[in-house]
C-alpha cells in the first residue's frame, strides 16, 4: 500500500468521523422527522467517493456510482429490518439487519446489474414499499425532539464507526472493481450508527419513528450519485462534489414539507 493511499485513509477516517458524528448528533435534538432528513444527507458515500477518486480517477469514481442505487436498495432493506425487529431486543435487531445486508450485497456482487435506471426504479419501489408497511403495517408515529446530555463516548462511537467504514471503503477501492466500491460505499454506517445510538439515549420509539423518515429521505442520496456520475468527470472532484451536495440538499428542502405532512 502507498504512502498516498495510507494518507488518503487516515485522512478519511478523521474527516468521515467528524461530519458524521456532528451531523448524527445534531439531527438527534430536532426530532425524528427533521432528524431522520439530515441524518441520510450524503455523508458516509460523499467522502468515500472523493477519496475513491484521489486514490484511483474521476472515471473511477463515476463509474462506482452505478451500483449505488442497488447498495441503497439492500441498505433500505436493511433499515426496515431493523425497524420491525427493534422491538425484539437492540442485539437482535443489528445481528439479523446485517446479515440481511451482508447477504443482498454477496448476491448484488456475484450478479453486478449496472443498469442504472432499472436499479433506480428497483430502489424507489423498495423505499416506497419499506415507508407504506411501517406507516401502515406498523403504524409508526413520529417522535417529538428530546432533550439528552451530550456525551463524549456516544460521539466517540459514531465517529469512530462512520470513519473506519469510510476508511475501508478508501482501503478497497485500491484492490477492488468499480462495483464493490459503489456498494461498499453505501454500507448503512450512518443507518446504524444512528438506529443504535438513539435507541440507547432515546428509545426504541424514537429510534424507529426516526428510522422511518430516512428510508424516504435516502433518495437524496440516489440524486447524489447520479449528480456524481455527471459531474466528476466534467467538473472535477470537489467542484463536482459541491455541485452533487447541493442537488442532493435541494431535493430534501423538496422533500421537508411532504415529510411534515406525513406526521398529521
Amino acid at each position: 500500500m502507498s504512502s498516498y493511499l495510507i494518507l488518503n485513509v487516515l485522512i478519511s477516517f478523521v474527516a468521515a468521523g467528524i461530519w458524521i458524528g456532528g451531523a448524527t448528533l445534531i439531527a438527534e435534538r430536532l426530532g425524528s422527522q427533521r432528524g431522520g432528513l439530515i441524518a441520510n444527507l450524503p455523508s458516509t458515500v460523499l467522502i468515500a467517493l472523493i477519496f475513491v477518486a484521489l486514490v484511483n480517477d474521476v472515471g473511477f469514481a463515476a463509474r462506482a456510482t452505478r451500483a449505488i442505487p442497488m447498495g441503497m436498495t439492500i441498505d433500505t432493506i436493511f433499515l426496515l429490518v431493523f425497524i420491525i425487529l427493534l422491538n425484539k431486543g437492540l442485539i437482535k435487531a443489528i445481528i439479523i439487519s446485517l446479515f440481511t445486508w451482508l447477504m443482498l450485497a454477496c448476491i448484488a456482487g456475484l450478479i453486478q446489474y449496472s443498469n442504472m435506471a432499472l436499479n433506480i426504479l428497483m430502489y424507489v419501489l423498495v423505499a416506497a414499499a419499506s415507508f407504506l408497511i411501517l406507516e401502515y403495517r406498523f403504524k409508526i408515529p413520529h417522535q417529538a425532539r428530546r432533550k439528552k446530555k451530550l456525551t463524549v463516548s456516544n460521539s466517540l462511537i459514531r465517529a469512530l464507526f462512520a470513519g473506519s467504514v469510510v476508511a475501508g471503503t478508501t482501503s478497497i477501492s485500491a484492490f477492488a472493481g468499480t462495483y464493490w466500491v459503489g456498494l461498499f460505499s453505501t454500507f448503512p454506517a450512518v443507518m446504524l450508527s444512528s438506529m443504535v445510538i438513539l435507541t440507547l439515549n432515546q428509545g426504541s420509539e424514537f429510534a424507529r419513528a426516526t428510522g422511518k423518515i430516512m428510508i424516504l429521505s435516502s433518495t437524496n442520496i440516489i440524486i447524489y450519485a447520479l449528480a456524481v456520475s455527471l459531474t466528476y468527470p466534467g467538473l472535477g472532484i470537489f467542484p463536482g462534489t459541491i455541485v452533487s451536495l447541493g442537488l442532493s440538499v435541494g431535493w430534501v428542502l423538496l422533500l421537508h414539507p411532504v415529510i411534515i405532512r406525513t406526521g398529521k
